[in-house]
């Protein structure tokens, strides 16, 4: 799964443009480019805006593959989306024709998108489609997931991030990482000072490593509970599917004890019916006869 990327480098002024880098770079860059983001913010002073950089989550593979199809496929994305509103008026206007009509065009785009996820990636997982095919049906009976599905911002089959910048941040701008050749010199210290701040700084790397492996823990959990839902919806369908098929074989069933006793029926009819020409042969000579 390779990186969607626009020159390479971190968004630089823009709030929008910094989200959208985000989602859209490798989903293996998600954390790295986090931070970077989160420590520009911090060192311009903006603490509310890096703790907000902070709270975006790591998108699990599935809402990841979604949202490079919101940049590659723009065309059928924004399909499936606005089939929720149109499904949507015509279940409002109670028009079975068209509901049937969308209700077909919806499966049909569904599993468009999954073949081509499938053709982009190697090797999904079923519990990867699942989730994929939860994504795409929530675009469609959901407006809000299915405007963060166009936007490409999705975290997992039922969450996404925010749609604009942060508060606490000023309008549309997010600082860049200062380059390091603007840096001032630090002043001279002393080797309990060094030590004091390089045992700071072990510290801090050690709590953004828990930081980090603390978030991925939860995204694999948001994947897990969703691929959970789904196999669920899926027994419950197979359940129901199974009962139809029962009551459907109980059916047939007694329809072929019906054919196999009106078969019986139609032979003894056809007995009768003989004996009852014989009888009537017989009269037909004796009346003969009798001339």
């Amino acid at each position: 799964m390779g990186p969607i990327r626009n020159d390479g480098a971190v968004a630089g002024n823009d709030v929008e443009s910094a989200i959208q880098e985000l989602y859209g770079a490798a989903r293996e860059e998600f954390i790295a480019l986090r931070k970077e983001f989160a420590r520009a913010a911090r060192e311009a002073g903006n603490a509310g805006a890096a703790a907000e950089i902070d709270k975006l989550a790591k998108p699990t593979t599935a809402a990841w593959i979604a949202n490079q199809l919101a940049r590659t496929d723009p065309d059928e994305v924004h399909e499936l989306a606005e089939l929720g509103d149109a499904l949507r008026q015509a279940h409002d206007e109670l028009n079975g024709a068209e509901i049937k009509a969308l209700s077909q065009r919806r499966t049909e785009l569904i599993g468009e998108l999954v073949r081509q996820a499938e053709d982009r990636n190697e090797a999904l997982s079923e519990s990867v489609i699942r989730e994929l095919e939860a994504i795409f049906t929530r675009a469609v009976v959901d407006a809000d997931a299915g405007a963060a599905f166009v936007s490409g911002r999705l975290t997992s089959a039922k969450g996404f991030a925010p749609g604009a910048g942060w508060p606490s941040l000023p309008p549309g701008e997010l600082p860049t990482p200062k380059p390091a050749s603007h840096t001032p010199k630090a002043p001279a210290r002393s080797d309990t000072e060094a030590r004091r701040e390089q045992a700071r700084a072990a510290l801090d790397e050690a709590r953004a490593a828990v930081k980090e492996a603390e978030a991925d823990r939860a995204d694999d959990e948001r994947s897990l509970a969703d691929a959970e839902a789904a196999a669920e919806e899926a027994a419950a369908e197979v359940k129901r599917l199974t009962e139809e098929l029962d009551a459907a074989e109980a059916r047939e069933k007694r329809a072929r004890g019906l054919v196999a006793l009106a078969r019986r029926s139609v032979k003894e009819a056809e007995r009768r019916a003989s004996a009852a020409w014989r009888q009537v042969q017989l009269a037909e000579q004796k009346l003969a006869n009798l001339d």
